[in-house]
């Protein structure tokens, strides 16, 4: 199921046909240098991974995982997008995404992130939207301020690493 689509990406439901895709991002130890131990498809096999991430609802579960894929090769898994710690009552969710390495440092990180607020300002309640990035992953940082993340506050979190990490918060209102 396509969730988004733009000029430049395709934000859509994993199949099993992404699972090469998945495990190369997985096996690839830079691509989750910022990102907690306990993210679903760090838990397991590639396999199982991929079983957990087509399984999740953002009803059920209050978070939901989806690839990204660049419009000119829509068969290629670039990343993950990912919508957590969904409150529906408070009106509130967490975004995130990631990306296979060869792909950094083409943008998608910007058209992802974009491309998710406007699908949850246009088509859900959420009125507010968080994003947490480590202070040295400056990149994500910089995403987040060009695209209208206010900078909120540096907290210690627990990323599952067993000791805690120092995370940026940053907030978009979307009312």
């Amino acid at each position: 199921m396509i969730l988004i689509e733009n000029k430049k990406i395709i934000i859509k439901s994993l199949e099993k046909k992404d699972l090469e895709g998945l495990r190369k991002m997985i096996e690839n130890p830079n691509v989750y240098r910022y990102e907690p131990t306990f993210l679903t498809e760090r838990q397991g096999t590639p396999e199982e991974a991929l079983s957990a991430i087509m399984s999740m609802d953002l009803q059920r579960d209050r978070q939901c995982i989806y690839g990204v894929f660049e419009t000119a090769a829509p068969d290629v898994l670039t990343g993950l997008a990912e919508l957590y710690d969904y409150k529906p009552s408070g009106k509130v969710i967490s975004i995130g995404c990631r990306f296979a390495e060869e792909f950094w440092n083409r943008g998608l990180a910007t058209q992802t992130t974009i491309a998710l607020t406007e699908f949850l300002r246009e088509n859900t309640g959420v009125e507010l939207v968080t994003a947490h990035a480590m202070p040295h992953n400056t990149g994500s940082g910089k995403v987040l301020t060009k695209i209208g993340f206010e900078y909120l506050y540096t907290k210690e979190e627990d990323w599952g690493t067993g000791m805690p990490v120092t995370a940026d918060v940053y907030t978009m209102d979307l009312v």
